[in-house]
């Protein structure tokens, strides 16, 4: 019997979910443009190259783990007021509690980005005109885990293939 291995990949059930312990916020952003408004990136390579001139390469591991979230979101979301409360507080204390705790987490799917300590580090730019603009909010974090994973069922030979590298799936995955 075959199994299906179309998978599906809902934008409306990723998240980006904001908390703060010092104020007891719980806040899910909302609001966003129509396309590409949310980018997660890490804050460089997990390795450098290095040629030497006699053509021998090394490469470099790099500790960061640092990492910066990027939501677009039209200027009439009340997230806009939120994000910009946030930024103001932590630029008026500049003492470390105003930082905030981020979850990115596609429900649709495995993937799930973490980080303990973010930070509004660029206010969005503001236009103004007759359609809908963006309001760029640019979050670092100091340190982000992640679980990068797909949104489809997986296969008995590739969940041996992830098990063998160190993987975990949960059944609710397994075709």
């Amino acid at each position: 019997m075959s199994t299906s291995r179309v998978a599906t990949l809902s934008p409306v059930d990723v998240s980006v979910v904001i908390t703060q312990s010092s104020t007891g916020l719980v806040h899910v952003v909302g609001g966003y443009m129509d396309d590409s408004n949310i980018t997660v990136e890490r804050g460089s390579d997990s390795y450098e190259k290095h040629n030497g001139v006699d053509n021998k390469t090394s490469r470099i591991y790099k500790a960061d783990k640092s990492g910066m979230i990027t939501v677009n979101l039209a200027q009439t979301s009340v997230s806009n007021d939120v994000l910009d409360a946030l930024q103001r507080n932590d630029a008026a204390a500049r003492n470390s509690t105003g930082l905030f705790s981020v979850t990115v987490k596609d429900a649709s799917g495995r993937s799930v980005y973490f980080a303990q300590e973010a930070w509004i580090s660029k206010v969005p730019n503001s236009a103004f005109g007759s359609s809908m603009q963006a309001r760029e909010w640019v979050m670092q974090a100091a340190e982000m885990s992640s679980l990068i994973g797909g949104n489809g069922l997986i296969s008995p030979e590739d969940v041996a293939t992830i098990e063998s590298l160190g993987g975990t799936i949960s059944a609710d995955w397994r075709a």
